[in-house]
């Protein structure tokens, strides 16, 4: 469990909750909330899923998410979540810039973050 909530998993809880309780308030910021959340839905949902993985199906703490797989979420997520939802709910709306933010956070989760934990791994 400890793993499940490292500090850049415990930053995207975080920065969600901070845009949402501007946006409750009635003062957004305007560029994060347009894109930050996008940004860390992709990584959040992915390291949700490597942890599940990891436990359950491989049981192996070295796996990491091929970067073909973290495409898929960011490309299944654009095509919800700005293709077909602005279809059928009037609330929501495409915008190829959030179709952007989840390309680039699959790119930061594969880069930056699961690499991170492949490297904290190796210490112990």
């Amino acid at each position: 469990m400890k793993q499940l909530f490292d500090p850049l998993f415990l930053g995207y809880g975080l920065a969600w909750g901070l845009i949402h309780g501007f946006r409750w308030a009635g003062a957004p910021i305007p560029f994060l909330n347009s894109y930050l959340t996008d940004f860390i839905f992709v990584p959040t949902v992915a390291h949700i899923a490597l942890r599940i993985i990891r436990v359950f199906v491989v049981q192996n703490e070295t796996y990491r998410i091929p970067p073909a797989y973290l495409l898929f979420i960011a490309l299944y997520t654009s095509v919800v979540f700005e293709g077909i939802m602005p279809a059928v709910a009037k609330t929501c709306t495409r915008d190829a810039g959030d179709v952007l933010a989840y390309f680039a956070g699959a790119c930061f989760y594969y880069s930056i973050h699961q690499s991170r934990l492949r490297d904290t791994y190796r210490e112990r």
